[in-house]
């Protein structure tokens, strides 16, 4: 008989924010946490050697790994991957995936309503975000799509019921999302890995696992390298 509540090694990279918690019979048992951004590649070794050191003492021993699968950074995104599948293929255990914004739902949940959508958004540059739609129960209802929000964004949902906008990239949309309908959360949710936790076990419910080898981070764009400006080298004038 399958435990559906086994032990789980919970990672979370693709913010600013770096986290990293291990669960036991369905409880966080142990929770790193940095909000220090650019910091994940010094962070994430550390994190988890402290998190599974702890849930050893703890008599928890993690079978299986879950990580948020993205959008979001570009290279918090590989970090995740690359620690994630490595731990796998190391300890022979198997790898879910959870959708970024399925986490910054997950959060948001307790403060939904059972009729409300849940729009969480994660910032991409300028007025761009990374968005999709969620019932209150957590459950997708579009495709996640890279939109630039302007005073029309949702306007025949926001018609229809209350949107809750969650996340990092839901505050500067705010003037432009003017609607009664349209609510925010006080506070910014971050997708932390201790979001994971259910997402995870429902997938581990129907055996929802990823081909370690040969699964990628959901990107959503093309990464694209940028030269600061006071790096790059004037062109030489020619007579």
């Amino acid at each position: 008989m399958t435990d559906i509540h086994p032990p789980l090694l919970l990672i979370d990279t693709s913010t600013r924010v770096c986290s990293v918690a291990v669960a036991a019979a369905g409880t966080i048992i142990s929770q790193r946490v940095s909000h220090v951004g650019n910091s994940h590649a010094a962070n994430i070794g550390v994190f988890v050697q402290e998190v599974l050191t702890e849930a050893t003492g703890l008599g928890a021993k993690p079978s299986i790994v879950a990580l948020s699968s993205g959008p979001g950074s570009y290279t918090g995104l590989r970090i995740g991957s690359s620690i994630a599948k490595g731990l796998c293929f190391g300890l022979g255990i198997p790898l879910v995936s959870v959708p970024t914004l399925e986490l910054i739902a997950e959060a948001a949940r307790p403060l939904s309503q059972p009729d409300w959508l849940i729009c969480p958004m994660i910032d991409a540059r300028r007025m761009e975000v990374y968005t999709a739609l969620f019932d209150s129960k957590g459950k997708a209802l579009t495709d996640t799509l890279p939109l630039v929000i302007d005073h029309n964004s949702f306007s025949e949902e926001l018609q229809r019921r209350n949107i809750l906008f969650v996340g990092d990239g839901a505050e500067k949309c705010r003037p432009f999302l003017s609607h009664p309908n349209a609510l925010f959360s006080e506070n910014v949710i971050h997708p932390l890995a201790l979001y994971m936790l259910h997402p995870a076990l429902s997938r581990i419910e129907t055996s929802s696992y990823e081909d370690v080898a040969y699964w990628e981070p959901f990107y959503l764009k093309e990464f694209v390298a940028t030269v600061a400006k006071n790096k790059v080298i004037p062109r030489t004038q020619t007579t």
